[in-house]
């Protein structure tokens, strides 16, 4: 059985970035769970499960010692500039083959369904994409600074749709 780690971004006195009320670990968490839930036919493990801090290097260490194999982390957007928005999906900048190919197929599944802009497939020395030893992908939801993006990550049947997207996304990687 394939086994996924899921790490909610953020957490506990990390709240991530916040506007308009509403804070990206809560969001983070909600649609990590929801994506762990419809992913029945593999073996979920989470970096949390409830609204705790976990340090980055942490969050790579569950997922290496779990033997995952494909770690997914999920986030909001924030910039200065509130009309940045729309998602976007990130790798490490060393790009293995394995997880471009789970950024590629989770990002067009997301942005079939989230109903946000299209900011591309992108790489980043994120930590959690540096320090996991198995394909790893960084998902930015939307931009929580954004009121049209905020709207719907704050939406539950948004949040439903773009965990079923990153799930299906999942789905399709091959073994």
């Amino acid at each position: 059985m394939k086994k996924i780690c899921i790490d909610a971004g953020h957490g506990g006195k990390d709240p991530g970035a916040c506007a308009g009320g509403v804070r990206e670990k809560d969001i983070a968490l909600v649609v990590a769970l929801k994506i762990g839930a419809l992913l029945t036919d593999y073996e979920v493990v989470y970096t949390r499960m409830k609204d705790v801090y976990v340090g980055l290097s942490e969050r790579a260490r569950i997922a290496n010692r779990a033997e995952a194999d494909m770690f997914v982390s999920v986030h909001c957007n924030s910039a200065p500039s509130t009309s940045a928005n729309g998602m976007e999906v990130y790798v490490h900048t060393t790009r293995s083959a394995a997880s471009t190919r789970a950024a590629h197929a989770i990002y067009d599944r997301l942005l079939s369904a989230s109903g946000l802009r299209g900011r591309g497939v992108k790489a980043n020395d994120y930590a959690v994409l540096c320090e996991t030893s198995m394909p790893a992908v960084l998902v930015e939801l939307g931009f929580i600074s954004n009121d049209g993006d905020r709207e719907q990550l704050v939406s539950e049947g948004w949040q439903d749709r773009a965990a079923e997207a990153i799930a299906e996304g999942i789905m399709e990687v091959p073994e």
